[in-house]
């Protein structure tokens, strides 16, 4: 995996970005953090960085589910029935651990479903594990793109 990963944070809470940001930095994951306060605006960023290339790839997002204009399921949909994102790895990361998010999001072909931790130490070992898991999974835009992520 190349060192330079952009996450892409799709979140509308202050503190949970906060918290993400320490979390990083604690860890010592320097991959560049861009933020997306719903998913009107993460569509905006990934429309921009399809034409300019303003954004390192390949990128990973995470992304919360209740959030204003357009939440998670939402943001999921428009990505999955387009032709250049459909491939995106997104794992969710929110504080639902309601069925019915968990499911609509799989069945979106979500990467992973994760619920915020409920302390730094927590948030810190979920950074770790993902960080594991992206520098195990090929990347999608790579010839022999591998089958870790669950992606058709």
């Amino acid at each position: 995996m190349p060192e330079e990963m952009t996450i892409l944070l799709v979140e509308d809470n202050d503190l949970d970005i906060e918290l993400f940001k320490r979390g990083l930095k604690r860890f010592g994951i320097s991959h560049p953090l861009v933020i997306a306060r719903d998913g009107e605006e993460a569509l905006r960023i990934l429309d921009v960085n399809l034409n300019e290339q303003t954004i390192a790839h390949p990128f990973v997002v995470l992304l919360d589910i209740n959030m204003p204009r357009m939440n998670g399921h939402e943001f999921l949909e428009a990505i999955r029935a387009s032709e250049e994102f459909k491939s995106l790895r997104v794992f969710v990361f929110t504080t639902s651990e309601n069925k019915k998010d968990v499911d609509l999001a799989y069945q979106q072909n979500v990467s992973g479903y994760i619920v915020k931790p409920n302390s730094s130490a927590e948030l810190v070992e979920v950074l770790r594990r993902l960080h594991e898991f992206w520098t195990l999974c090929e990347d999608p835009s790579a010839p022999a793109y591998g089958s870790c992520l669950g992606l058709s």
